[in-house]
């Protein structure tokens, strides 16, 4: 049975995982913009997100999921709170270009586990342009590689 969303997005239905299943994902963090991996439960599923559970705190940031979740690689981590001995966060889904996306890639190439980005602003711009596009903002696109 799907229930109604949290307060952040009034009127999406979130539709529980009956058959738990673990994912692989990469976040880079936007306090310390350092990529770190994490695997956790996937909980449940909408049309702009998905919920885990994870048994360590997860930072918020941009992910990077190993497999596609949804039908999105790529979305952004807004919060994590406690939740009994496990975490639980929310990650919106993100479209990127195929340029950002390409640029994404090459980033987190260059990245070891737990190191700081190179060039952090352009993933920041690109994360930010995906986010005015999903709510019908104008997009300005981000200059890749200047």
């Amino acid at each position: 049975m799907a229930k109604e969303n949290d307060t952040s997005h009034p009127g999406i239905l979130r539709h529980p995982i009956k058959s738990l299943r673990s994912c692989s994902l990469g976040v880079i963090t936007s306090s310390h913009l350092e990529w770190k991996d994490h695997v956790a439960l996937i909980v449940d599923l909408s049309i702009t997100g998905v919920g885990i559970e994870a048994s360590e705190k997860i930072s918020p940031g941009f992910v990077w999921f190993k497999e596609r979740v949804g039908g999105y690689k790529y979305g952004v981590l807004r919060w994590c709170k406690p939740s009994g001995d496990r975490y639980r966060a929310g990650i919106n889904f993100v479209t990127l270009s195929r340029d950002e996306e390409i640029y994404v890639q090459e980033q987190v190439r260059q990245l070891k586990p737990h190191t700081p980005l190179r060039d952090p602003l352009q993933i920041i711009a690109a994360m930010i342009e995906s986010l005015k596009k999903s709510r019908g903002e104008p997009a300005v696109s981000p200059a890749f590689g200047d």
